[in-house]
C-alpha cells in the first residue's frame, strides 16, 4: 500500500469510527414494531384516500400479484420517505404505473427476478450494465455500480431500464439498503456517441421519485471531458436536492482513494475493480 493509500484508509477508518452522516441525508427513525404497525395503518388509510383511477396499476397489482405488493412491500416505501406517510404513498402509486409501463402487464406483476418478470432480459443482466456490490459502505448503503459503458452493446434501451429495476430491488433485498439507501459508482461512455440520453432521463426519473431507493450520492470516476454536456441532460430530472449529490474523482488509484476517503470509501476493497480496486459484484 503506497503512502497516499494507507492515509486515505486511515481517513476512512477514522469516519467509521464517528459515523458522520457524510451525505446529509435525512435521520431515519428508531424502527419499533409500534412505530411500524402504526405507519403501515396510516399508509393504509392514506392509499383507500387515492382515487381508483389514479391508483389503477397499483388495484391490478393487488388482484394478479398480491405478494408484490404486501406490507413489506410498503415499508420500503416508508422507510424510503423516513415514514412520511403521504410521500409513500404518493411514491407507491407512480411506482406501480411505472412498473406497469417499463415491463407490460403481461410481466409487472410477476416477481422482478431472473425466473419471473426478467427472464428475456438475461443478456442485459449479463452484460454487467449496473451490478450491486458484494458488500455495502461503511454505514449500511448499499454499493451499485454504474457502466454506461455497456451502451454501446447491441441491447435495447428497455431491457436496459429492466435491468435498472431489477438491480434496485437486488439492492432492496437488504434492509440497511432500505433504511439508509444506495451509493452509485459511474462509469461514463468511453464514445460519446454511445450515450443514450433518452435512457439516461427514464433512469434518473425513476430514481428520483419512482423507485423506493434512497440515493445517497453519484460518484463519477474519471468522467470524460463532455460529462458537463451528460450532467446537463441528467441534472434536471434529478431536482435540486439530488444534484447535489453528484462528485467527481480522478486521477491514480490513489488519487481515487485519497478523493473518495472523505465519504467512507477510502479502502481498496471499497473501490471496484474497474477503477482498481478490489470491489466486485455479488453476482
Amino acid at each position: 500500500m503506497t503512502q497516499k493509500a494507507a492515509a486515505a484508509a486511515e481517513s476512512t477508518a477514522a469516519m467509521r469510527k464517528d459515523n458522520v452522516n457524510i451525505y446529509n441525508q435525512t435521520a431515519t427513525p428508531d424502527e419499533t414494531p409500534i412505530l411500524i404497525k402504526n405507519k403501515l395503518a396510516e399508509f393504509e388509510s392514506a392509499l383507500d384516500d387515492v382515487g381508483d383511477k389514479e391508483k389503477r396499476c397499483y388495484l391490478m397489482a393487488k388482484e394478479k400479484g398480491p405478494d408484490e405488493c404486501n406490507d413489506a412491500h410498503k415499508l420500503i416505501f416508508l422507510r424510503c420517505e423516513v415514514f412520511e406517510v403521504d410521500r409513500a404513498v404518493a411514491r407507491f402509486v407512480k411506482y406501480w404505473e411505472a412498473r406497469v409501463a417499463v415491463f407490460g402487464e403481461d410481466k409487472a406483476f410477476l416477481p422482478l427476478a431472473v425466473d419471473g418478470a426478467l427472464k428475456d432480459d438475461m443478456e442485459s443482466i449479463e452484460v454487467d450494465y449496473l451490478q450491486v456490490a458484494n458488500k455495502t459502505d461503511p454505514d449500511g448503503r448499499a454499493i451499485l455500480l454504474f457502466d454506461f459503458n455497456k451502451e454501446g452493446e447491441d441491447l435495447s434501451s428497455e431491457s436496459l431500464l429492466r435491468v435498472v429495476w431489477y438491480q434496485a430491488h437486488v439492492a432492496l433485498t437488504q434492509e440497511s439498503c432500505q433504511q439508509r439507501g444506495v451509493v452509485l459508482y459511474v462509469r461514463c461512455v468511453d464514445r460519446f456517441t454511445d450515450w443514450r440520453p433518452s435512457l439516461s432521463k427514464k433512469i434518473a426519473a425513476a430514481a428520483r421519485g419512482i423507485l423506493p431507493i434512497r440515493l445517497a450520492g453519484i460518484h463519477f470516476m474519471q468522467p470524460p471531458s463532455y460529462i458537463t454536456l451528460i450532467l446537463a441532460v441528467v441534472r434536471p430530472v434529478m431536482g435540486k436536492k439530488l444534484r447535489n449529490r453528484f462528485y467527481h474523482h480522478s486521477g491514480s488509484v490513489d488519487d481515487l482513494l485519497k478523493s473518495l476517503s472523505k465519504f467512507g470509501l477510502g479502502d481498496m476493497d471499497m473501490l471496484p475493480t474497474m477503477f482498481g480496486g478490489e470491489l466486485t459484484s455479488c453476482l
